[in-house]
């Protein structure tokens, strides 16, 4: 059975974090991005999570895609993942997504009243649709020349590690190392 892996829209990118800023600074934060325009998107409002233990943290929630201070897995980072369709084919999808996740890690590093980096060398890409794009190796396969070349751009040929999560009943998602990072605004220039 084919997957319908060329239909995927629900894209997201985490960017993991050396360490989880204070949640009440990044509340404070998202707020100031809906009211200064920080991000992409029609931004509208913002969610506290942190009294779920790795949870999602804190959303900030959008129209075209939701943002988040995300603590899932024990592993901080700031995630982004679309909600609305997005034009080009799925490696354009995957790089525009990954570029609006960079702008808005590159806020988070700009951002005077949040402590805290990114890593730099490891990201996570991921599905939030089981139907078009189920956790396996067909997904996988279907998935990887388009990760490819995003990765490609955004660590500059660095050589990387990847692993999937293989348990069938997570949603489909690939966690990337680089054998060597940056800061958000270089790997975006990559990108861009």
């Amino acid at each position: 059975m084919g997957h319908s892996i060329d239909t995927l829209q629900r894209i997201g990118v985490k960017i993991f974090l050396a360490e989880a800023p204070s949640l009440d600074r990044i509340v404070l934060a998202f707020h100031r991005w809906i009211q200064n325009g920080s991000v992409d998107g029609m931004l509208i409002d913002v969610a506290d999570y942190s009294h779920v233990p790795e949870g999602p943290g804190v959303v900030l929630v959008a129209h075209e895609g939701n943002y988040a201070l995300d603590l899932t897995g024990g592993r901080p980072g700031l995630l982004y993942y679309r909600k609305q369709p997005i034009d080009g084919d799925l490696t354009e999808r995957v790089r525009a997504v990954a570029a609006v996740a960079l702008r808005a890690a590159d806020a988070l590093e700009r951002d005077a009243e949040v402590e805290g980096a990114i890593c730099g060398d490891a990201v996570q890409f991921f599905a939030n649709d089981r139907l078009a794009a189920p956790n396996d190796a067909e997904t996988e396969a279907a998935f990887q020349p388009a990760l490819d070349a995003v990765l490609e751009r955004m660590f500059a040929g660095a050589p990387r590690k990847q692993c999937r999560n293989q348990d069938p009943r997570e949603r489909f998602n690939v966690d990337v190392l680089a054998d060597k990072g940056a800061n958000a605004a270089t790997l975006l220039a990559r990108l861009t």
